[in-house]
């Protein structure tokens, strides 16, 4: 598995800013490690796999490149058809503008609670297909569309809790329907991405209120030919912002 070195200080500070997640006990119960293993990320750069990665920048709501070293040296990890723009911008200590369309890597999944878990966190669910459809396999990933569909924000009401019965005939549906997708070899991807309201495609002025919402993208995509087990999807933020350079991430004093 690939790991990879985070900016501990910088998760310390992301951390910090934050109203819920502000202690390492929070934090450690939303990104599902312990949190011995968070102090280690935080104070030693502890090295973690990309679903962590993952998931620290989903709950800080970063870019995952704010909070990577690679190994041995404080340079950001750049994965091989990463936008090298990005990564030479923060190291020459700049700001970066994000445009509102951007693109990230959904990683191959056959977890169903995995699915399940972010389509029931999520306001929506975003859906790419990358690959040809029979009509077998095309029914096959409307059924699991709809059903990732109906667990999100935007098409229950999140106040009534889904019964564990249901939940149980839900997953058990989503895992068959995994299997028979791969098995026809079509794969599915996935992963998260926070999107600002409201839309736009300009900078939003200075002190206009923004709203944040969860979105899962899941595409359907071809087998890894020479054993990927990632794929390129556009993402789409909502509106433009600003990632700021690790020096003025770090040039104040980093909470404890």
């Amino acid at each position: 598995m690939k790991k990879f070195t985070p900016n501990g200080p910088a998760i310390k500070h992301f951390r910090s800013e934050l109203d819920r997640l502000s202690t390492q006990k929070e934090m450690a119960n939303e990104i599902g490690v312990s949190i011995r293993m968070l102090r280690m990320i935080e104070n030693e750069n502890a090295a973690i796999s990309t679903a962590t990665v993952e998931r620290i920048a989903k709950a800080l709501g970063v870019h995952r490149e704010q909070i990577l070293f690679s190994t041995g040296a404080p340079t950001l990890i750049v994965k091989s058809n990463q936008p090298s723009e990005i990564i030479s911008s923060v190291l020459e200590d700049e700001d970066k503008l994000i445009p509102r369309h951007d693109y990230d890597y959904a990683g191959a999944t056959s977890d169903e609670g995995r699915l399940y878990g972010e389509a029931e966190r999520s306001h929506n669910v975003a859906c790419l297909i990358d690959t040809a459809l029979t009509e077998e396999t095309g029914a096959y990933a409307q059924e699991l569309f709809d059903i990732l569909g109906g667990l999100t924000w935007s098409k229950r009401d999140i106040l009534i809790p889904i019964e564990p019965s249901e939940q149980i005939a839900l997953r058990r549906r989503i895992r068959q329907l995994l299997v028979l997708l791969k098995g026809n070899d079509v794969w599915v991807y996935e992963t998260s991405v926070i999107r600002r309201l409201p839309e736009r495609y300009d900078l939003p002025p200075e002190g206009e209120p923004s709203s944040l919402q969860f979105q899962l993208v899941v595409a359907l995509g071809p087998p890894g030919e020479y054993g990927e087990t990632s794929m390129k999807v556009p993402i789409d933020h909502g509106q433009p912002f600003i990632l700021p350079s690790l020096k003025k991430i770090l040039s104040g004093k980093v909470a404890e």
